[in-house]
């Protein structure tokens, strides 16, 4: 954990949609609300980014009279305690802690409240995971941080991601044996997180096709970006299916996009308005293809089929314990490369490699938008996957 605080009077900060009006420190009385807590690599990215207006605070918090104590495998927690759990990181980062959550809850008397700290952008659909008492914005003040009598931090995260699957991780993280848990499914209650506009969009659409499909080709990270030829193949060959691509593809890539949704059978949706909006269209769709990896933890969450397109990644520690999606790996030899390459746009930012047009080598090498390998699935195992998972026979 890491604590920043003001260097100057005022200072306007705004993280993940936490908004913060900080003030320096002044001795001998602190007030905690003007210093934050946060995980370390968010707090390194703040701070290289704050130009001088926030610094590291050094201290030891654990020698604060009622600062939380870790939380660590059989320790017995008393009945109304509030135990903290701090995680940031992207959709999938914290969906994939769900099954440490349930074992939490379940080792713990049933009047003890457990949070999550994590972004603040993201709790609308936190706060639909069924385990927490309530969602709280990371970065957090140390007001905030005093008030849980426990926390869990999980350490050591980008070294774990390339050997060890993240649900097992974070169960490690708590004490426990992954192999002595056999439910490690993610759930997520949404029953109140519906945008009706969104929702009223799908059943005005429903009943002239045999299914709806969500056709999303835009990913987090552009190096992992469909191409638009290879959307374009699902709905030529499955024309009893409406398939629904969002507007944010065809913003990110207007020239390239011309006619994809040119056919009857496609129409573009504006998800980009909320996370309940883009929440809604996952659970309302009938199946799921994408690349996109928030998409694919959602559709194992609400239990919808879904198929995964992986390239520059693997799918090995990402999608076998999710029984709903079905995970499709390029095969690529290229000039620079052969699939999966393992390469990000923070790989590449962090190796110095990244440009204006944010291509992955391979890209640059062929002179392509995009990574050449999401371009070399075959027809014939993109078909055979959604027939035979998806589609229903």
């Amino acid at each position: 954990m890491i604590f920043l605080a003001a260097t100057e009077p005022n200072v306007d900060l705004t993280v993940y949609d936490a908004k913060f009006i900080l003030q320096p420190l002044t001795y001998p009385e602190i007030n905690t609300d003007h210093i934050l807590a946060m995980e370390n690599e968010m707090g390194r990215r703040i701070l290289q980014r704050s130009d001088g207006k926030l610094k590291k605070i050094h201290f030891d918090a654990q020698r604060l009279p009622g600062f939380p104590k870790p939380l660590t495998p059989g320790m017995r927690v008393p009945p109304g305690s509030r135990i903290l759990v701090i995680r940031g990181g992207g959709i999938g980062d914290v969906l994939m802690c769900v099954p440490a959550f349930r074992e939490i809850r379940r080792r713990l008397h049933p009047e003890t409240h457990l949070s999550l700290a994590s972004f603040a952008c993201h709790k609308p659909l936190f706060s639909a995971i069924p385990y927490l008492d309530s969602v709280i914005a990371q970065p957090l003040t140390l007001n905030e941080l005093m008030t849980a009598d426990y926390i869990v931090e999980f350490s050591g995260c980008s070294g774990s991601m390339s050997s060890t699957h993240m649900i097992d991780f974070y169960l490690e993280q708590i004490g426990l044996n992954p192999l002595d848990i056999p439910d490690k499914s993610i759930e997520l209650s949404v029953e109140s997180l519906q945008d009706e506009r969104v929702a009223n969009w799908f059943r005005q659409n429903r009943s002239r096709y045999r299914r709806l499909v969500y056709l999303n080709g835009l990913a987090s990270d552009p190096l992992r970006d469909l191409p638009p030829e290879v959307l374009a193949l699902f709905p030529r060959e499955f024309q009893d299916s409406l398939f629904i691509i969002p507007n944010g593809y065809l913003n990110r890539y207007p020239e390239k996009c011309a006619g994809l949704t040119s056919p009857s059978n496609v129409l573009a949706l504006d998800t980009e308005d909320s996370l309940t909006a883009y929440v809604t269209a996952l659970h309302q769709s009938d199946c799921i293809v994408t690349t996109d990896s928030s998409a694919y933890h959602i559709a194992a969450a609400l239990g919808k089929p879904c198929m995964a397109l992986f390239g520059p990644i693997a799918s090995r520690l990402r999608t076998v314990y999710y029984q709903t999606v079905y995970a499709l790996e390029a095969d690529y030899l290229g000039k620079t490369c052969r699939s999966p390459c393992g390469k990000s746009m923070f790989s590449e930012f962090y190796a110095g490699s990244v440009n204006g047009a944010k291509r992955c080598p391979e890209a640059k090498e062929r002179n392509s938008v995009f990574s050449p390998c999401l371009s070399a699935f075959s027809s014939k195992a993109l078909f055979e996957t959604f027939n035979t998972r998806l589609r229903g026979g």
